[in-house]
């Protein structure tokens, strides 16, 4: 009985309804960067580096993002399911107001701020004035793309996921094309390199911003939302809020600066280390979409089943969730062996920096089951049952008391290499994977919302 979710075509079609656009469309959002990374990379390592650690800062913002989305859908999914069409709504409102204020503070920091927050990641001269102009353009999308995200994430919470599609598909091909008129100046276009790529990329996501919001502010029937609305208040939900979404917004953020700070400690190591990460990193985000997409997908599905009140469905939804990640774990492990050598050859870059990135990946490969099933498990299950402050419990500890002390210490004391620093920054996948299953199957997780209570 407990498998039954794994012969229900319902379930399926429900999960595939949401995993294929959404992995599609993140896909499409990981692209940009690897376009970014690629174009740039033909002008060698300290370029490389510049804009790897620019969007370090960038990645801590997309995490703040994620936290503020992620917070909304444990209460929007539920209000979708339970009908609750009003407190829906005004839920919106609340996470939007939220968005606004936060992705303010990050544009005006990364703007007037771009060496200061370079220098935190590198004390390298070289890679700060590289990165100093790339960065600050960058800074100026911060509140379009936040609000993008935080709607995005809530037209998934009703299971509408084709216009987020469709915007993103465009973005793309725009940041393509701009990308390489700006980064290597063709017809009239100044040659701008590094600050190209930036270019290109206020232009998409400009385009992203203006798609998405107006859909959702003047078409979209679910939510209903207005600009009239953006004012919606109410106390009650706001606390509701506050309860099961800052605890959501603190685990992402911390955990967005734990991978910033696992940054700074490779920074201080050497440029080679950098852009072996780097040139890692941008794969596996290619390589692993299906992390967050099913991660994403469970949590709407898992939320909207407990929000009509079937729990026990919901349970049985959740086992067939861990099967299922652990399988496409193994699938993702197998397409990196097939790729790394050849995706490795793509970049310009010296024989020493090409040998970190095989190591790295080697651990990648083994590595890939347990992060399926962390992504799936902690950001999909448990918290689209809106068990949010185990998550952010947990989080916590494994990042700032596990992996990045021992990280600290391996790399800039016990000056181990490269492969065991790498190693000892990245382990917390493992042990979270672990510690959440383990969570998973007490049912402890799942947490009935409702706007009246």
């Amino acid at each position: 009985m407990v498998f039954s979710e794994l012969k229900s075509r319902e379930f399926y079609r429900q999960t595939i309804r949401l995993l294929i656009p959404v992995m599609l469309q993140q896909l499409i959002t990981t692209g940009i960067n690897f376009l970014d990374n690629i174009m740039v990379g033909s002008f060698g390592e300290t370029q490389i580096a510049a804009a790897a650690l620019a969007n370090q800062f960038y990645a801590i913002f997309q995490f703040v993002c994620m936290g503020l989305g992620s917070g909304a859908i444990v209460m929007s999914a539920q209000f979708w399911g339970s009908g609750e069409h009003k407190a829906l709504r005004t839920t919106a409102a609340i996470a939007l107001r939220f968005t606004v204020a936060i992705s303010g503070a990050f544009l005006l920091l990364s703007v007037i701020w771009p060496q200061g927050i370079l220098r935190i990641f590198t004390s390298n001269a070289a890679v700060v004035e590289a990165g100093k102009g790339y960065m600050r353009l960058l800074g100026t999308t911060f509140l379009f793309a936040g609000v993008s995200s935080t709607v995005t994430y809530l037209l998934r919470s009703t299971g509408h996921v084709k216009i987020p599609l469709i915007s993103s598909i465009i973005a793309f091909f725009l940041n393509l094309g701009f990308n390489y008129v700006f980064i290597f100046g063709v017809w009239f276009f100044p040659r701008l390199e590094i600050v190209g790529a930036a270019v290109g990329t206020v232009i998409a996501r400009t385009f992203e911003f203006l798609f998405i919001f107006g859909y959702f502010a003047w078409k979209d029937k679910n939510f209903g939302f207005r600009l009239k609305h953006f004012a919606l208040r109410d106390d009650g939900l706001q606390k509701k809020y506050l309860r099961f979404s800052l605890p959501v917004i603190i685990s992402d953020t911390l955990l967005g600066v734990g991978i910033a700070m696992s940054s700074v400690i490779i920074g201080h190591i050497s440029a080679e280390f950098v852009a072996a990460n780097s040139i890692v990193v941008t794969a596996n985000q290619l390589l692993t979409i299906g992390n967050s997409a099913m991660a994403g997908a469970s949590a709407v599905v898992i939320g909207n089943t407990i929000g009509a009140g079937d729990t026990e469905r919901a349970y049985r939804q959740g086992v067939a969730y861990v099967i299922l990640s652990v399988a496409f774990g193994c699938v993702f492990s197998l397409i990196i062996a097939l790729l790394r050598d050849p995706y490795i050859s793509l970049y310009s870059i010296t024989a020493e920096t090409a040998s970190m990135a095989r190591e790295f990946f080697l651990f990648m490969i083994i590595m890939s089951p347990l992060q399926t099933l962390a992504f799936v498990t902690s950001k999909g299950i448990l918290r689209g049952g809106g068990d949010t402050r185990f998550i952010m419990f947990f989080d916590s500890i494994l990042v700032w008391c596990f992996s990045l002390p021992l990280g600290a210490l391996a790399g800039l004391v016990w000056h181990l290499p490269a492969f065991w620093i790498f190693f000892l920054l990245k382990l917390e996948f493992g042990a979270k994977g672990v510690l959440c299953t383990i969570r998973f199957f007490t049912k402890k997780w799942i947490k009935v919302i409702r706007a009246e209570d």
